[in-house]
């Protein structure tokens, strides 16, 4: 199986929860039970989805593949910022809290994680499937996993 193929397929489905909290955060009124649910699902699979892109980073910074790794990495650590912001507001069950933390962070997360989104599929796994044979994007594979 072909890793860039697995983190591009993570990708849209992290685009899925992001066009459902969009939907959530356009509403007058807080669907707080969907918000939970959508904030449950995007979090973790953003969590595990960043794990295998920095052991990919990280494998190809070893072989000496020329990519903007720690811009990519920085972009990590400042949505994780915004994203515990909001799940911080969500746990306070304060709707006023909720909304303007949604409507400032909620739409910087959103932004800024498609902007990400993007060049990481076209940049970063471009240049990964141009150096990496298949044997060893299936060893890549297997070491994400």
């Amino acid at each position: 199986m072909n890793p860039i193929e697995v983190l591009k397929q993570e990708h849209r489905n992290i685009e899925r929860e992001l066009i459902e909290l969009e939907s959530i955060m356009e509403d007058e009124e807080i669907n707080y039970p969907n918000l939970i649910h959508v904030f449950k699902r995007l979090c973790p699979s953003w969590n595990e989805h960043e794990e295998k892109e920095e052991k990919i980073f990280s494998i190809m910074e070893k072989e000496k593949i020329k990519i903007p790794v720690y811009t990519m990495l920085c972009e990590h650590r400042d949505l994780k910022g915004h994203r515990d912001i909001i799940s911080e507001a969500i746990n306070s069950g304060n709707e006023f809290k909720i909304k303007k933390v949604l409507n400032e962070h909620g739409k910087i997360i959103i932004a800024k994680l498609r902007k990400h989104i993007n060049d990481e599929d076209k940049v970063l796994y471009t240049i990964t499937l141009q150096e990496f044979t298949p044997e060893e994007l299936k060893e890549l594979f297997e070491s994400i996993n």
